[in-house]
């Protein structure tokens, strides 16, 4: 690929549901995407170098999950009962929280 400008990392927010969300892009914007979500307690930067290398096939989106990195941190009532009652809640066969169903609802 001749454009050298596909292989640059370009930096951006979006705000989902009201929570500021860092993004690092990378490549063509018609070319298949690369989703390369980030571990415990990483951002996006640790993907930084990687991404230009992989950008003349691919469209490559680190995202900085909130809480992380340059996004912004949620308000703790949000994350109230969604990690620390879901695992029990789920063992004993109970509902369960609001951001499970939001994430499975999101990747089906």
């Amino acid at each position: 690929m001749n454009d050298r400008s596909v292989l640059e990392v370009r930096h951006g927010t979006r705000t989902i549901e009201g929570e500021t969300v860092f993004f690092r892009d990378a490549g063509p914007q018609a070319a298949p995407v690369l989703l390369l979500p980030h571990g415990y307690p990483c951002s996006s930067f640790q993907y930084r170098r990687l991404m230009p290398a992989l950008a003349d096939r691919w469209r490559t989106v680190a995202p900085d999950f909130p809480g992380f990195g340059y996004s912004g941190t949620p308000d703790p009532a949000f994350l109230a009962g969604s990690f620390t009652s879901e695992p029990c809640a789920a063992r004993k066969g109970g509902e369960r929280g609001r951001f499970s169903r939001r994430v499975r609802r999101r990747s089906r």
